[in-house]
């Protein structure tokens, strides 16, 4: 019973500081629950934060494996742990901090997760660093009306967004400021030969401004008030439901997600490289020829390796290049400096030689990062996912971020807060259903059979017998399975005169128009 006691008061004494804060309550954190998707940089640091306050429980979600690199971002992880899961090591971690702290993790797919697991959280917080898993879990949100808060960081910047589904039950804006909103959208669609009045006191108010205030007065005023008038009275049936109380999501603002790492790399396989980046791509199946085998990119000599493979192809890069610009006939009239001048410039344009960690780097697909940006970041994450964390409890300790997305950049120091504004035709919380936008990336020679493989790449596996292609524009038909005309995997886009950035519609015939959920792939289809 004493030992018990002793617990106790420890416990209180730890988390003293925070509850002279107005409106704080420790029973809050201790009943609460926060699911950290991604225990990198910043969920590591989110993860900290929150054992640190005294939350009761902490479900940590990540499918990678700890590398040396992220040692030096993610200060949950030190020498020795490389090759464990994230979310293990960062479990054990936590509660070394907090020895109060319940934790549960799962080394696997945010998508394979039972939804009992996000249920049982107050607040889901985003840490992630690809579109794809960005948009997946914004779905299941949506769909469990959970709250989240979403963040990302790329070198010196960095962005924090909460989404507020409708139907969570959270208070989220203030009434009267929707209305003046409202009333100020409304004053610019007022026609001049509605109320010439109007637009003659505008002009005054530019021509004179020493006589705004009276003008305003006079004029202004009595129309803004007649409007809101009118917004007052249906403001409750026709915008309240969709405004004041949740927010854009995710796929408001990434309505088509830009195209899959795996495309481009296929790409670069079907064509001679083009950046330092294809290099290593092209310098990887290189290796898998002569070895048999994949570079394991934690073994140096292998790395090594690969690394002399991609200079290879890069010294060719630099060649060709060269050879394009600078044929024959021109060489002969050029000095031996403006030759030399002529491959330092090429030699600038495609960088340097290799260094040992670009093969990891850009195999990988890893982002540029740095701590102290992910500080920053995570600790704005943290706090909005406190303040909600509060609100649905029925405490208030600050109203959530308004607008709800921030952008930082540490070059200059500087915030800007975005007004983004939710979409009525998004794919996901919109009142569009059935469709799906995509981006593919295809080389210059690819025909109508490599849309398929390419939206397989990207996952969405569609049988080419079941699914028609269309221009969205002119209806032309570029597939039909069921025409034997038009049904020549063969046919190159660049002869049906698709471009770059061409858009064309993927729809469902036979049994996967009754099967199929997505009616329409909208997909943009770029050239590499």
């Amino acid at each position: 019973m004493i030992e018990q006691k002793n617990k106790d008061f420890f416990k209180s004494r730890m988390f003293a500081r925070q509850q002279l804060i107005d409106g704080w309550s420790q029973d809050i954190l201790d009943d609460g629950c926060i699911l950290i998707i991604g225990v990198g940089a910043l969920g590591c640091e989110i993860a900290k934060d929150f054992a640190l306050m005294g939350i009761g429980k902490l479900i940590l979600v990540d499918l990678d494996t700890i590398e040396t690199s992220n040692l030096s971002r993610q200060m949950l992880f030190k020498p020795g742990d490389e090759g464990r899961p994230k979310a293990e090591v960062a479990a054990e971690r936590l509660k070394e901090i907090n020895p109060y702290l319940k934790v549960d993790y799962y080394f696997e797919k945010l998508q394979k997760l039972p939804m009992s697991v996000y249920e049982e959280a107050d607040v889901v917080i985003a840490a992630l660093d690809n579109f794809n898993a960005r948009l997946d879990l914004n779905k299941i949100c949506l769909r469990l009306k959970k709250l989240m808060v979403e963040g990302g960081t790329v070198g010196f910047e960095g962005h924090v967004q909460i989404v507020i589904p409708e139907g969570s039950g959270l208070q989220y804006k203030d009434r009267e400021s929707e209305i003046d909103n409202l009333v100020e959208s409304k004053l610019w669609e007022i026609n001049e030969t509605e109320l010439p009045e109007y637009f003659a006191a505008m002009k005054r108010i530019e021509e004179l401004e020493d006589r705004i205030e009276r003008i305003k007065k006079e004029i202004i005023e009595p129309v803004k008030k007649k409007v809101r008038k009118e917004i007052e009275n249906v403001f409750e049936k026709e915008y309240a439901p969709r405004l004041l109380n949740i927010t854009p999501c995710y796929r408001c603002l990434v309505p088509i997600p830009p195209a899959d790492d795996k495309l481009v790399a296929a790409c670069t396989l079907k064509g001679l490289p083009r950046n330092r980046n294809h290099c290593v791509i092209k310098a990887e199946v290189e290796f898998e020829k002569k070895f048999g085998h994949k570079p394991d990119l934690n073994l140096n000599d292998e790395v090594i390796k690969l690394k002399e493979l991609a200079e290879e192809e890069l010294y060719k890069l630099r060649e060709r290049v060269f050879d394009e610009n600078v044929p024959p006939e021109k060489r002969k009239l050029l000095s031996e400096e403006e030759i030399e001048e002529w491959k330092k410039n090429i030699k600038e344009t495609f960088g340097p030689d290799y260094k040992f960690e670009e093969m990891e780097n850009i195999l990988g697909n890893k982002i540029a990062a740095i701590q102290s940006v992910s500080s920053v970041i995570s600790s704005i994450q943290s706090q909005e996912a406190l303040k909600l964390l509060f609100r649905i409890k029925g405490r208030n300790i600050g109203p959530p971020m308004d607008p709800p997305y921030v952008n930082y950049n540490g070059i200059y120091g500087q915030f800007d807060h975005l007004n983004i504004m939710k979409r009525e035709d998004c794919l996901a919380c919109g009142k569009i259903e059935g469709e799906e936008n995509v981006q593919i990336v295809v080389p210059f020679d690819a025909d109508v059979g490599y849309v398929f493989k390419a939206m397989e790449i990207t996952g969405y596996k569609l049988d080419p017998e079941l699914w028609m292609i269309t221009n969205p524009m002119t209806k032309e038909i570029y597939w039909n399975p069921y025409i034997p005309s038009m049904k020549d995997p063969n046919v190159k886009l660049t002869t049906l005169k698709i471009k770059s950035n061409g858009i064309v519609t993927l729809s469902p015939l036979g049994k996967a128009l009754v099967e199929s959920e997505i009616k329409k792939y909208n997909v943009v289809i770029t050239f590499m």
